[in-house]
C-alpha cells in the first residue's frame, strides 16, 4: 500500500529554470549599470557557461565573471554586490510553485506522508520552499548536505526511507529528470513517476513506472497505484 510520496524540488514543484534565467538577466543588467564594460547579453551567456561547467548551484558565479572582466578591485566589488542584490530581489518575486501544486499537495497531505529529495544545498532548498509557500507540506526534506551524494546515487533516497520508516515499495518518487530522479529512486526500490512537463522525454529515456503531463495528473497515478494494491 502506498504510504508516502517524495518529490524532487527544482523543475518538478518549481519552475527552476525560468527562475535561473530571469535572475541571471537581472544580475547581468546590474553589472552593466555598475560600470562593467561588457554587453548585458555577453554577461548573461557567461553566467550560464559557469552554470554548465560548475553546476547550477555554484555559489561564486559573479565573482568568477568579474575577476576576468574587471581589474579594479573597487569596481569589481561594487559590481559583485550589485549583481547579488539584483539576483536576490528577482528571486523573491519569481520563486513560486507551478500551477495546481498547492491545491494538489493539499488534497494529498492528509492521506500520505509527503517529502523532498533534492540535490540542492540545504539552505537553498529550504529558502525555495519557504518563498514558494511549500515549507509546511514536507517531512522529510533530504538535501545534498544530508548525504553529500547526488542523484542518481541511491543514498539520498535511502535516507528518506529511513526517516519515513517505510519500505521502498510503499513510496512513490516524482521527478523531472529520467537519468537522475527516476534511475536513483529505482535503485532504492521505489515506485517512480516522471514529470514530463519540464522537458520532453523520449520513450527510450522514460524508464519510470508512471508519467504525468501536468502536476494535477499525479492524483490519477496515485489512484492507479492504490487500485493495483487491492
Amino acid at each position: 500500500m502506498l504510504k508516502a510520496i517524495l518529490f524532487d524540488l527544482d523543475n518538478t514543484l518549481l519552475d527552476f529554470m525560468q527562475f535561473k534565467r530571469e535572475t541571471a538577466r537581472a544580475a547581468a543588467k546590474a553589472m552593466v549599470k555598475s560600470g562593467v564594460q561588457e554587453k548585458e547579453g555577453v554577461l548573461y551567456a557567461k553566467i550560464f557557461k559557469i552554470y554548465e561547467e560548475k553546476g547550477i548551484e555554484y555559489q561564486h558565479t559573479f565573482s568568477d565573471i568579474l575577476y576576468e572582466s574587471v581589474v579594479n578591485p573597487h569596481m569589481r566589488e561594487r559590481a559583485r554586490q550589485a549583481a547579488i542584490i539584483a539576483y536576490t530581489k528577482k528571486k523573491f518575486s519569481l520563486i513560486k510553485p507551478r500551477n495546481t501544486v498547492i491545491r494538489t499537495l493539499s488534497s494529498l497531505s492528509g492521506r500520505y506522508q509527503l517529502g523532498i529529495v533534492s540535490d540542492a544545498p540545504r539552505q537553498k532548498a529550504w529558502q525555495r520552499l519557504v518563498l514558494a509557500g511549500l515549507d509546511g507540506f514536507f517531512y522529510p526534506v533530504v538535501t545534498y548536505n544530508d548525504t553529500r551524494s547526488e542523484k542518481p546515487n541511491k543514498e539520498p533516497f535511502e535516507r528518506a526511507l529511513r526517516l519515513l520508516k517505510l519500505l521502498p515499495q510503499e513510496v512513490l518518487y516524482v521527478g523531472d529528470n529520467p537519468s537522475r530522479d527516476i534511475i536513483g529512486a529505482k535503485k532504492a526500490g521505489m515506485i517512480t513517476c516522471l514529470a514530463k512537463y519540464h522537458t520532453k522525454t523520449s520513450e527510450e529515456e522514460n524508464v519510470a513506472d508512471y508519467s504525468i503531463e501536468k502536476f494535477e495528473d499525479l492524483k490519477g497515478v496515485i489512484e492507479n497505484i492504490d487500485e493495483s494494491d487491492r
